[in-house]
């Protein structure tokens, strides 16, 4: 395990170039023992990032992370783990390690539900049934942990003797918000909270998107709850959108600000909500069990299949524009992006999220973002 951590902590190499390497590779410890020369020869690992890796070859990080997540009962999810799901491939940049504590099921791929922090009692209610009906069918439930509709989709799941999964934007030792401590130790027992962010990782702006897209990857389907213009909760039914997730929304009163994100979502095409029962997965499930126990052409493969399908040809909006052109010439993090773009960080997350799932930009350990010629 030592090797797949080591992997995924090497600065400037990102999921996408990672996964290049395993699928030129086979295995991180043939990455990790690979010379200067056999990793110039795989696509996009120039002599820089060779010599990089080169000059990373030290396990003593990575075991000083197996040694604190021991003592603190946490586990490793490796891309390579038949628990590690399929359908979350599919997102292009799926990490190649994930770090969780309870316990990941075999068929814990579920329904995603999110929505506003600040939601009506309208939008609870719609969360609080759908996971409690999804808790009923054995269909895990899938969400972030954050105040409001994540918080009581993940409730009334457990109370409903369900399985969850909630997805963090910051370390599992980390507890945020505070006020979810006893619902992160409750999931903790009856399903399994995971975060792509070592122990100890304060949460950040830039962390969300990621988590979002775990939430959207993990995810058969969507339902947001509950989000106005400016909720979190667009920017992971965006990235769904992107991966080909099944977006359902309730509809909501035009005159309430609480709802006008989510009626936005309709008017672009989302499925209209209307009863738990649209939510059923059982038969995906049942397939994708079946999937699991035959021969594939490989999971590193079939991701990359699925990146170059997501690709979009579209032309880029306003924003996008801006973006592109100041990362042309060379790398920056969204601080700099916000100060040569007037563009602000919480729109800047959002557009960077979709540029990056549809491989116009990569975010590379370091928190830069560069442009891709594609």
């Amino acid at each position: 395990m030592e090797y797949w951590i080591w992997l995924s902590g090497l600065r400037g190499i990102g999921p996408i170039a990672q996964k290049k390497l395993l699928e030129y590779f086979k295995t991180p410890n043939r990455i990790y023992e690979s010379s200067e020369e056999e990793l110039v020869t795989v696509p996009g690992i120039g002599s820089s990032l060779a010599q990089s890796i080169c000059e990373a070859r030290s396990l003593d990080g990575a075991f000083s992370v197996l040694e604190e997540l021991n003592q603190k009962k946490m586990k490793v999810l490796a891309y390579d783990d038949p628990l590690y799901p399929d359908l979350a491939k599919e997102w292009p940049e799926a990490p190649v390690v994930l770090y969780y504590m309870g316990t990941i099921r075999k068929s814990c791929v579920g329904q995603g539900i999110v929505g506003s922090r600040r939601c009506s009692a309208y939008g609870k209610q719609v969360a609080v049934e759908a996971a409690g009906y999804l808790a009923q069918k054995d269909i895990p439930v899938i969400s972030g942990l954050a105040k409001g509709i994540d918080g009581y989709a993940h409730t009334a799941c457990l109370k409903a003797g369900g399985y969850t999964i909630a997805f963090l934007g910051n370390g599992l030792d980390v507890y945020y918000p505070r006020e979810h401590r006893e619902l992160q130790a409750s999931i903790i027992e009856n399903g399994a909270v995971v975060s792509m962010y070592l122990p100890g990782t304060k949460p950040r702006p830039e962390h969300f998107p990621k988590r979002n897209g775990l939430i959207s990857s993990w995810s058969r389907k969507l339902l947001v709850a509950e989000a106005a213009n400016k909720s979190g909760a667009l920017i992971t039914a965006q990235l769904a959108k992107t991966l080909g997730r099944e977006i359902f929304v309730p509809p909501h009163e035009i005159y309430r600000v609480s709802g006008q994100g989510t009626n936005q979502l309709l008017k672009n095409g989302a499925t209209l909500y209307l009863k738990p029962e649209q939510l059923d997965c059982r038969d995906f499930l049942k397939e994708q069990f079946l999937s699991e126990t035959n021969e594939t052409t490989g999971p590193v493969a079939n991701s990359r299949s699925k990146r170059k399908q997501n690709r979009t040809e579209r032309k880029l909006t306003a924003d996008e524009a801006k973006i592109q052109a100041v990362l042309i010439s060379s790398e920056k993090n969204i601080q700099q992006i916000e100060a040569l773009t007037g563009i602000s960080q919480v729109c800047l997350i959002e557009r960077l999220s979709i540029m990056e799932l549809e491989g116009v930009v990569a975010l590379s350990s370091c928190g830069c973002y560069k442009f891709l010629d594609c």
